[in-house]
């Protein structure tokens, strides 16, 4: 006896059917030579990891930057008071001695006095530099413009004093003074330039290309150009209905 045997295909439903979800995060990774790679987000560029990274630099550095940058400024003031002037005695202008002391310093501990706090502000300004040499935007607003800034006033402070207190004549003190403050002023105000118009400029512009132009905004908010596109998109869209 023969048995016939009749197969019969079965449908397999699946039990679990997944449907793309419309609220999906966008995904930031890709792979290159393979491996992976996270797409650069607004968090991710060296420029707003330094702007983020000023609210963690230590308040006791901060202060320090304000200390070494202002005792700078109390050494080139100090100098000028060393000079000897010619208003006191019209004898010391008239005699030879007179000329001699003319070049001389008037006060030895006041110069050496003026000359430590140069030192030191140096120094110091020299260390935080070295602590802090990542963060361009850091080392430009608290070290180098305000040491370009002291510096150039002493060294005006200097000039006013040599022809005010002096009457023009350039005494030893006067020429060390105006060479210490020139060359200070000269160092941080390239230093500053170079920082504000090379590095911070080169990060600045690899942000933009990578997040957009970043825009002061109305009350200072900040907005990016292509966010600033989108809203006024926006507000057309809505206006027109």
């Amino acid at each position: 006896m023969s048995h016939e045997v009749t197969l019969v295909p079965v449908e397999h439903k699946p039990t679990h059917q997944s449907h793309p979800s419309t609220s999906r995060e966008p995904d930031n990774t890709y792979m290159h030579h393979g491996h992976e790679h996270h797409r650069p987000s607004q968090k991710d560029t060296k420029y707003v990891s330094m702007l983020l990274a000023l609210d963690d630099i230590p308040r006791l550095h901060n202060m320090m930057a304000s200390f070494f940058t202002w005792i700078l400024l109390a050494g080139f003031v100090l100098f000028p008071g060393t000079f000897t002037s010619l208003q006191n005695s019209e004898t010391a202008a008239s005699s030879e001695v007179g000329r001699q002391v003319l070049k001389a310093v008037a006060h030895v501990p006041l110069f050496v006095i003026a000359f430590l706090c140069c030192g030191i502000g140096a120094v110091g300004m020299c260390y935080l530099w070295w602590k802090w040499m990542d963060n361009y935007l850091w080392l430009v607003s608290s070290i180098f413009m305000p040491g370009f800034l002291n510096s150039l006033a002493g060294l005006i402070s200097t000039i006013a004093s040599i022809f005010g207190a002096q009457h023009g004549d350039f005494s030893t003190t006067g020429k060390v003074t105006i060479v210490v403050t020139a060359v200070s002023s000269l160092i941080n105000g390239v230093l500053a330039l170079y920082y504000t118009l090379w590095k911070i400029r080169r990060v600045k512009q690899r942000h933009d290309r990578e997040v957009g132009t970043e825009r002061a905004g109305k009350h200072g908010g900040g907005m990016t150009e292509k966010m600033k596109r989108k809203v006024a998109k926006m507000k057309h869209e809505r206006s027109s209905y």
